[in-house]
């Protein structure tokens, strides 16, 4: 491999399918996408009652797939589906210091998890602030149980792979957009990840992070209503100042998009990972080069350092 030129390699656990993609920067810093695989589980993910090795062989054998002379010292980043953890936003005073707010965590926990060990997860948490006001009054909230994070580096190691970062798959699609839409850092916009049974909103005002909401859903139509009753007034309320909606998932289609369009006059962007970059041949003529955005995750989380 040339030296100067560096890859890195993104994985996304979705509830469906893993994606992965490996970018390469070249010495001129542009980057290019040179593997990019999605594969369908024979049945979806499901961590609620899970036992490791039931899943270790499928999960083992698809990853022997991966172009191995392509890996940087053996290591990849990791984005889970966020449905296999807990993100629930929560208000908080100002004026706790750091040890304070982890105290304020463990209660928070025992709270949500009254029959769950501490122990048996691993916890952390993001501030939201307004973009003029440096101290926050409320945190997104995460938890995802161990033996899940545990699983998936197992799975790693056992193939002599490293896992060097992770994140879940909404905030690894926030990383995504403030690298390919540069206006994404320089006005108030929308993310929205779609799933089978939620969606998760959060919007961003001036690349700051200010609200976050998961939002459960029975059909089709609920989505809709939601829309129409629920965020209509919100972009109301903020004088009409949201630019566009950015959006992306497994289960996210065009004909939805057409439809919520129709109820919000916004511009929606459906999220292109490799917007800016430099598309090798054999993966433009990979058949799962249709659907871009499904990619969303992993080229996010790929871009992490």
């Amino acid at each position: 491999m040339d030296e100067s030129r560096v890859n890195s390699v993104g994985f996304f656990f979705g509830r469906e399918s893993l994606y992965w993609v490996i970018l390469e920067t070249k010495p001129d810093k542009q980057i290019e996408l040179i593997s990019i695989e999605k594969i369908k589980f024979s049945e979806p993910l499901d961590f609620r009652n899970f036992d490791p090795h039931d899943n270790y062989l499928r999960i083992y054998n698809i990853l022997q797939n991966l172009p191995r002379e392509n890996l940087e010292n053996n290591g990849i980043n990791l984005a889970i589906d966020s449905s296999f953890s807990y993100i629930l936003k929560l208000p908080v005073e100002k004026s706790l210091n750091t040890e304070e707010m982890e105290e304020h965590l463990i209660w928070e926990f025992s709270q949500h998890f009254y029959n769950e060990s501490l122990e048996n997860f691993s916890i952390f948490f993001h501030p939201i602030s307004l973009p003029k006001n440096k101290s926050f009054d409320s945190i997104i909230f995460l938890s995802i149980k161990k033996k899940i994070l545990n699983y998936f580096k197992f799975v790693f190691e056992e193939l002599g792979i490293r896992i060097k970062v992770t994140d879940v798959d909404h905030f690894s699609a926030e990383t995504l957009c403030r690298f390919v839409y540069p206006e994404f850092s320089f006005s108030n916009n929308l993310l929205i990840s779609f799933k089978s049974d939620f969606f998760e909103l959060s919007l961003l005002q001036h690349n700051v992070l200010t609200n976050y909401r998961r939002v459960t859903f029975n059909n089709h139509e609920e989505i809709l209503n939601y829309f129409e009753r629920e965020l209509v007034p919100v972009i109301k309320s903020m004088g009409n100042k949201i630019a566009k909606i950015y959006m992306w998932g497994e289960s996210l289609s065009s004909s939805l998009i057409e439809e919520l369009n129709s109820i919000i006059p916004l511009e929606f962007i459906l999220i292109n990972p490799f917007k800016n970059f430099i598309i090798n041949k054999k993966v433009l003529n990979s058949p799962v080069y249709e659907k871009t955005h499904e990619f969303t995750a992993a080229c996010g989380i790929a871009l992490r350092k």
